[in-house]
């Protein structure tokens, strides 16, 4: 098979919403001019593969023939998209291949003048219930071409679900894979053809499965059916993924001959479903007003966070351990408790329970005031769906955000690397369809995808939809171009772009009319790193969050994988209103914080100043915060200008003597900062083994912050009970375990053997690859914990990793009020505010300067 070799970035899929390869209609679909440029380009192709001085124009005129194509509803190769940005933003990688285009000039020839000869494919669509034994079937029909002997299907797969891995070997294995044809005539044999991106080695060429035409023809008209989970000589079948979709992708490729094309077949809308009931979670608005009426939204889910299959049991809705309401059972997984009313002030905590309290969810904190001037509103300015390298549909992005999240606002930013024009126009009817002011504000969006070395991936947030064309990477490839580009065609007002720290934005630039929000985290991990280095560099930027989520889960993230590998972050908004003006200037104004998901309500001013904004010089600074936690506080430390200058431990015990029942926390952490300025940030820290207990008695281990079921576990031993078998990982933050200990004695031990592990993480590091970590022994001694802490440090070249040892309260507030008064003589200082919980949630303010001038 010829494979086409990509580049070292994100390689994805444009997915098209037809279920079949589209005919050429009676009337072109190409302007006179257009007809031409591409009959020109044809030709010359047949007389001469691209090379360095055709390139560029070859590209332009396959950019503008695949979206008219694509505008009237054709089905786009695998990549095209990309492949045209390589040439102008990774003119590295053009460089090397400067015949890069010309299989998808070759491909685009085919569905231009024979369109019905790639034929069609169709599939049981299910729904099939996540991570269950399954048979699937996707059925290809053979079009005006035949499929000669060496030609066949390459059943690829997908690098982010987490189904099983098939095998043609042993057909009573799970995962067995088989494949039959209409035509008797025609056999098969199971062999590998080399393919790259999304659907092979993602970051090279791997292998993926090819049921190559053995003997025989395929003729027009015959069919060929690929069964996932043949369970005819006893396989239980095929294991699928453990999260529900609406097009959960299984990629085939068609081959016509030996060594030919491979053809792209659409992606086919195949459904995945939740599984049993087993737990709650539930939405409320953060800041409501005395006596005015509100709701709550009640989410029942499985164990890996999709919607509950049937629906949920009776529920209560609880106030502070008193019931509230009663909602019946129901056979939908979201259910509204509505009209709810606070007729005083103060923070009211709720609750979720089934009647019988087996099973029990949280809810965030209300705030209520009499008069709220300003409110807290949730959203995503982050995430991406099939259109991308990810999996769903943008319908199913919008539901997710509005219904599962219950979110105020959201941007589908799916990577202009791999949008086509007709993609754009649904992400921009999608905006309208869904934002309705007051309630749910979607705003259009992209993501500028380029490499660091030039320029850092991008979020680009335009205020309204109508007449808005994106300005790709295609041809504005690095971030000063970006700017210009936007500025040339839209006012600097209704423009915001978020640069983000897993493909680096560059923070030595800054265009301060169009860039006034940094991401600080998302699904890839910690990056509080990344926004100091913008004020490092003089910029005036505030702080928001983002899931950065790849499965159309925004605002509500379950992660899966070693990469996209926690929780997604929430960015919150301090708005007068739930308007798509509201909104957007008060993230313009920096008036905002961000989370890592969990909705805490945070306040902080100083000298009367709020977050986001610049305060008149003083030398006398007073800084007053409150923090409502959604679990108990464990830290708040204040920065200035870098530095931590203030921080209290809120949960750090302070008895002086040993006691015999104690309440330990143990936790993990590792900096996520890039090794050499400029670079990637470090990838994810592993760390896997034994946690084992002498001289106490374990009661109970409790993990923290363990949402990843692929890479994050704790599990007491069997045969020991003082002994705990974990896994976990942390980048930029700590992932703890809460231990409860009796008969506790000084000359007890806990020690933790770290097994050897390596780093990963997707944008990986350029200059200082990921690392291999070597195994490791901590001990802490009980006597040393007297002072309340005990740390130690993990040595790697560049980096010190912990583990610490801490004595903590069992019962910590979750309401905390604090004061600091500072000075200096510095015009343009800046503070801003890190706040920890026990469950390792975090929080950071937008930063308040003091004096000074701000970047022009």
């Amino acid at each position: 098979m010829r494979a086409r070799s990509l580049f070292t970035i994100c390689i994805c899929v444009c997915i098209a919403s037809s279920a079949a390869v589209s005919a050429q209609p009676a009337s072109d679909y190409l302007t006179t001019d257009l007809r031409a440029r591409v009959e020109k380009l044809k030709a010359d192709l047949d007389a001469e593969p691209s090379n360095a001085t055709n390139i560029e124009e070859r590209a332009r005129v396959l950019w503008s023939w695949a979206n008219a194509y694509a505008l009237d509803g054709g089905y786009l190769p695998v990549n095209l998209t990309q492949g045209v940005a390589a040439v102008f933003a990774y003119r590295d990688v053009a460089a090397s291949r400067p015949t890069l285009l010309d299989d998808y000039v070759r491909e685009m020839t085919l569905r231009d003048e024979e369109p019905d000869a790639i034929g069609n494919l169709s599939a049981d669509l299910g729904p099939f219930e996540a991570r269950s034994f399954v048979t699937l079937r996707q059925t290809y029909t053979v079009g005006s071409r035949p499929v000669q002997v060496g030609g066949g299907l390459v059943v690829a797969r997908h690098f982010m679900p987490n189904y099983g891995s098939w095998q043609t070997t042993d057909p009573q294995a799970d995962n067995y894979i088989s494949v039959s044809s209409s035509r008797s005539s025609v056999s098969f044999t199971a062999a590998t053809a080399a393919i790259s991106g999304m659907h092979g080695a993602f970051r090279g060429v791997g292998e993926a499965l090819m049921f190559k035409v053995a003997a025989g023809t395929l003729q027009p008209g015959d069919q060929v059916t690929i069964t996932y989970g043949d369970t005819s000589a006893g396989s239980r079948g095929f294991l699928m993924a453990d999260f529900s979709s609406d097009r959960m992708p299984f990629p085939l490729y068609l081959a016509l001959e030996e060594n030919g094309l491979l053809l792209s077949l659409p992606i086919q809308p195949i459904q995945v479903s939740g599984t049993a009931f087993a737990g709650l979670r539930g939405f409320a608005p953060s800041v409501v007003a005395t006596g005015e009426p509100f709701e709550i939204s009640l989410r029942a889910e499985d164990r890996y966070r999709n919607r509950a299959l049937a629906g949920h049991p009776e529920l209560q809705l609880l106030e502070n351990d008193k019931i509230i309401a009663t909602l019946p059972a129901s056979s939908k997984a979201i259910s509204i408790a509505s009209d709810l009313t606070l007729n005083e002030p103060g923070v009211y905590r709720f609750s979720v329970a089934t009647s019988d309290g087996s099973v029990t969810g949280s809810i965030n904190p209300v705030l209520v005031t009499d008069e709220p001037t300003r409110r807290i509103y949730w959203g995503d300015t982050h995430g991406h769906s099939g259109f991308a390298e990810g999996i769903g549909t943008p319908d199913r992005f919008m539901r997710w955000a509005r219904d599962d999240a219950r979110l105020d606002y959201v941007t589908h930013s799916e990577h202009d690397i791999w949008m086509d024009d007709r993609e754009w126009t649904i992400l921009r009817d999608n905006v309208q369809r869904y934002s309705q002011e007051g309630q749910f504000i979607a705003y259009l969006g992209y993501e500028w995808t380029v490499r660091n070395r030039s320029g850092g991936h991008h979020n680009v947030l335009f205020r309204t939809p109508e007449r808005r064309d994106r300005v790709p990477v295609q041809f504005f490839p690095t971030l000063s171009r970006l700017y210009q580009g936007l500025r040339e065609g839209n006012d600097s007002t209704d423009i915001l772009i978020i640069p983000h720290a897993h493909q680096a934005g560059d923070y030595r630039q800054n265009d301060p009319e169009l860039e006034p929000l940094v991401e600080i985290m998302s699904q890839h991990g910690n990056f509080e790193w990344f926004a100091r280095s913008y004020l490092e560099h003089g910029h005036q930027i505030g702080f928001t969050a983002a899931s950065d989520n790849h499965l159309s889960q925004p605002g509500y993230t379950a992660p899966k994988n070693t990469s996209l590998a926690q929780r997604g972050g929430l960015g919150a908004v301090l708005a007068a209103s739930r308007t798509t003006d509201g909104l957007f200037d008060a993230m313009k104004d920096r008036h905002t914080y961000a989370t890592t998901g969990e909705r805490m309500i945070v306040d902080v001013t100083l000298n009367g100043t709020t977050m986001g904004q610049r305060a008149p010089y003083a030398e006398s600074r007073s800084i007053s915060g409150r923090v409502i936690g959604t679990a108990p506080i464990d830290q708040i430390t204040i920065m200035k200008n870098d530095q931590p200058i203030w921080q209290q431990d809120y949960l750090l015990a302070t008895d002086e003597r040993l006691q015999s029942a104690e309440t330990l926390l143990l936790s993990f952490a590792s900096p996520a900062n890039p090794y050499h300025p400029g670079d990637n940030p470090r990838g994810w820290r592993h760390w896997r083994g034994t946690i084992e207990l002498s001289g106490a008695r374990l009661i109970s281990a409790e993990p923290q912050d363990f949402h990843n079921l692929a890479v994050q576990s704790l599990q007491i031993d069997g045969d020991n009970p003082n002994l705990i078998h974990f896994t976990t990982l942390t980048r930029g933050d700590s992932s703890s375990v809460l231990l409860q200990l009796e008969d506790v004695k000084r000359s007890g031990i806990l020690g933790v053997s770290l097994e050897a592990a390596r780093e990963t993480g997707s944008g990986p590091p350029i200059y200082r690859r990921h690392q291999e970590l070597e195994a490791a022994q901590v001990d802490f001694e009980m006597k040393d914990l007297e002072t309340g802490r005990s740390s130690q440090t993990l040595a790697i070249p560049g980096y010190q990793d912990t583990v610490t040892l801490r004595r903590v309260i069992s019962d910590g507030p979750m309401d905390v009020s604090f004061d600091l008064d500072d000075s200096g003589h510095k015009r343009g200082d800046y503070y801003y505010v890190r706040i920890r919980q026990v469950d390792d949630s975090l929080a950071w303010t937008s930063p308040i300067w003091v004096g000074g001038f701000p970047s022009r």
